[in-house]
């Protein structure tokens, strides 16, 4: 009897602890907290998160521009595309989230986002440009790292062709001396 109810106990636990992870629980009310209930989350007060980016101060300024961030990492080629086109123009809130979307497009476009967060990172307001910074430091080492790849494919291929000549070297001498050895034994 007591093996079942902890059992039970337990079982009862982890399943409340998962769903809590998965947020299943937080739409339910428990007694004594009603209040929280009533509070919105910033997911509710942030409507426009996700939608393209803008500079307005408000509660939502670092919620809009991580939600665009995210959709800018996992969007592909069509979705990159047509918010390129959305995002035209000469204002710094929209050249910014070039920024970002050519941040996580093809490399060709690494060098242009990382001018454009260079160029409008200081037109931003103050409480968001930490936030594009380490975006930007982070566009950076990926630049950085592929450089060092580039290089270090570019050192591999002359290593290669150096063996590739010293190969032929080494066969053109073993056959050199395979036919200085092969008149030694003719001769008598």
């Amino acid at each position: 009897m007591k093996g079942q109810r902890l059992l039970t106990g337990i079982t009862t636990g982890m399943l409340v602890s998962l769903l809590s992870a998965c947020g299943a629980l937080s739409n339910i009310t428990l007694p004594g907290n009603e209040h929280v209930a009533d509070t919105p989350s910033v997911q509710d007060s942030c409507h426009g998160a996700g939608d393209l980016p803008d500079f307005k101060e408000g509660n939502c300024l670092l919620d809009e521009w991580v939600a665009f961030a995210l959709q800018a990492q996992r969007g592909n080629g069509q979705w990159r595309d047509s918010t390129l086109m959305q995002l035209e123009g000469n204002r710094h809130d929209r050249r910014l989230a070039r920024a970002i979307v050519l941040s996580w497009g093809d490399e060709s476009d690494w060098e242009l986002a990382s001018d454009l967060y260079k160029a409008d990172l200081p037109t931003a307001p103050s409480r968001l440009q930490p936030l594009l910074r380490q975006w930007l430091n982070g566009l950076e080492e990926r630049r950085g790292l592929i450089a060092d790849r580039d290089k270090s494919e570019g050192v591999r291929r002359k290593l290669s062709a150096e063996n590739a000549q010293l190969s032929k070297k080494l066969e053109a001498l073993t056959a050199i001396e395979e036919a200085i050895n092969s008149r030694r034994q003719t001769t008598p």
